[in-house]
């Protein structure tokens, strides 16, 4: 077998609580946990004035979440999913911006991304709840132990309807900020619950609080260091340690050996977001569902499948939605989708042929911005 390379975005290079750089003063790092389920890091100059903006950073966080995530029982996505079919939802400032951002990319990879994919997410065990210690089964399509069992097929079918399962039918409103939710009700033999349109945000929330984080360190002329939301999302501004302010950034193969790389990012003044069938997962007899829900329903992760997808540059929440749309796309799709885009931002993918068990590296980086540091089969440069 073939070593297995997928990313994770992980910490930058000699990324410590505190550490020095050697032309400017230290460098200084702020945390905070369990945004969006995930770690908050700013990492600064020490010359820099950094406790009101560091609030401003934290608040601003706290009130995305607050706004989208599903884990908020009073966030608009939570209001949205609870509302009847049919009815209209008015999400709020924040989300509304949020939702324009997931339609954007929606359209821009013909329904790749899709955040209306909540029931199936729920389904097949991905949703927040099914991370809590405390978890049981409460719907008529739980299973005990849902890392073991697959969902029943009448689910699966009904929840893939269109209908309640494709952004492209709810309406949001071009004065207002407001959703409208489909009046379609996904039927499903023997159980009388009515099943509707449910939302699913928090897959781009991250590259939200990354946005956001990068209007107010602007604001204040920030110009040194870096914001990270988890591994999948960050903004990387000068690095005073570098003649030419360019970040290292190591992209890992977490699975096998998590302290090895497959590639190096050379960077600075972006944005850089990574998806992968490797953050959320379980394997059933062999094959792995992750939390990424492909074209046909089901999670990304049997047969040949883009295992991972980093692109670089635009907005932190358009790149959290392209990352994830790239994994449920084909590898013509995703080279066809990389070249189209290639003026406003990069790609960096890996296909996995499930036949040859061969892995292919492509991207439409510029050669001196990454590093390949892994033995792939071979890797594609395209334009």
């Amino acid at each position: 077998m073939r070593k297995f390379f997928c990313v994770a975005l992980a910490a930058l290079t000699g990324c410590l609580p505190v550490f020095s750089a050697c032309a400017h003063t230290p460098l200084l790092a702020k945390d905070e946990y369990n945004i969006f389920g995930s770690q908050v890091r700013w990492v600064y100059s020490s010359s820099e004035q950094p406790e009101a903006l560091w609030a401003a950073l934290s608040e601003s966080a706290r009130a995305i979440e607050s706004s989208i995530s599903v884990s908020a029982e009073d966030s608009a996505v939570s209001r949205f999913n609870r509302a009847a079919a049919g009815e209209t939802v008015d999400v709020g400032g924040t989300a509304y911006r949020i939702l324009q951002t997931a339609r954007n990319v929606y359209e821009e990879t013909d329904g790749a991304y899709d955040p209306a994919v909540g029931l199936l997410v729920d389904l097949w065990g991905f949703s927040p709840r099914h991370r809590l210690a405390t978890y049981t089964p409460t719907l008529p399509y739980d299973r005990a132990d849902f890392e073991q069992e697959l969902p029943e097929e009448k689910y699966c079918v009904a929840f893939s309807q269109p209908a309640v399962s494709d952004f492209g039918t709810a309406e949001l409103s071009l004065t207002q900020t407001t959703l409208t939710k489909p009046s379609a009700v996904a039927a499903v033999e023997g159980d009388d619950t009515q099943y509707t349109m449910q939302l699913s945000l928090d897959g781009i929330g991250k590259g939200a609080c990354v946005d956001a984080a990068a209007e107010i360190l602007s604001a204040a002329d920030v110009e040194y260091g870096y914001f990270n939301v988890g591994g999948s999302s960050l903004l990387v501004l000068e690095n005073p340690d570098d003649d030419g302010g360019l970040w290292e950034i190591s992209i890992s193969s977490p699975r096998e050996e998590p302290g090895d790389s497959y590639a190096t990012l050379l960077v600075r003044d972006t944005t850089v977001s990574t998806s992968g069938d490797y953050e959320q997962y379980y394997e059933i007899e062999g094959t792995r569902y992750c939390h990424i829900i492909g074209k046909d329903g089901t999670p990304v992760g049997a047969g040949s499948h883009v295992v991972c997808a980093t692109v670089v540059g635009g907005l932190a929440a358009e790149g959290d939605a392209r990352a994830t749309a790239l994994v449920t796309m084909s590898a013509d799709e995703a080279c066809a989708y990389a070249s189209a885009h290639a003026d406003e931002f990069r790609v960096m993918f890996v296909w996995f042929d499930s036949e040859t068990e061969e892995y292919t590296l492509y991207t439409n980086l510029d050669a001196e911005n990454y590093r390949v540091t892994a033995a792939f089969d071979h890797v594609e440069v395209f334009a």
